[in-house]
């Protein structure tokens, strides 16, 4: 016994002309298309690649056939695992993903800013703008492990930061002295 199976998607339009515009003689009065595939054992990527064929003939755009493709994929109805083994296998990245991993590389700039600024300026008794910035980046004040400058934990471990400076700072602004053997400038 043979297992047989097509599959057929008919697109049919009509154009009533008004009598008045110009572009009576470039639309066709009417269009038939049928489309016919064997599908025994088409896989979804033929699938797709079909209903594409069918999706041009109506007239839609490569670049909207593409993103309905991707609107099947990557929604609010779709589990994120699911998601990002689809985003893995055609080597793509999530936002989320692709936030962290540039929220890191701005943490990474702000410490070789930092550590170029030192060097250039090994005497300053302040800390200069780049140090400023890379103490309140966001891979810094992580770093602190739970000894946030000023901080009854930290003081108890040797902390020298101010501690009413710091009371209602949030954790990113944070003021510190240069002379803190926890938080202090590492030369």
């Amino acid at each position: 016994m043979t297992y047989k199976a097509r599959l057929k998607v008919s697109f049919d339009t009509e154009w009533t002309s008004t009598g008045y515009g110009t572009f009576d003689d470039e639309t066709l009065p009417e269009e038939h298309y049928t489309f016919e595939i064997p599908c025994e054992d088409i896989n979804t990527i033929q699938l797709f690649r079909f209903f594409g064929n069918v999706a041009r003939t109506m007239g839609h755009h490569e670049l909207g056939i593409m993103k309905g493709a991707c609107s099947l994929v990557f929604n609010d109805m779709r589990g994120e695992e699911d998601m990002r083994k689809v985003a893995e296998e055609f080597e793509l990245k999530m936002l989320e993903d692709y936030s962290k991993e540039l929220r890191k590389l701005e943490d990474e700039i702000y410490d070789l800013k930092a550590k170029l600024s030192r060097c250039q300026q090994p005497d300053n008794p302040n800390y200069t703008e780049e140090e400023m910035e890379a103490m309140t980046s966001e891979e810094y004040y992580k770093g602190w492990k739970g000894l946030v400058p000023g901080s009854t934990e930290a003081v108890e471990k040797g902390c020298k930061c101010p501690i009413l400076d710091n009371h209602d700072t949030p954790d990113d602004r944070k003021w510190v002295n240069g002379d803190c053997p926890l938080h202090g400038k590492v030369k």
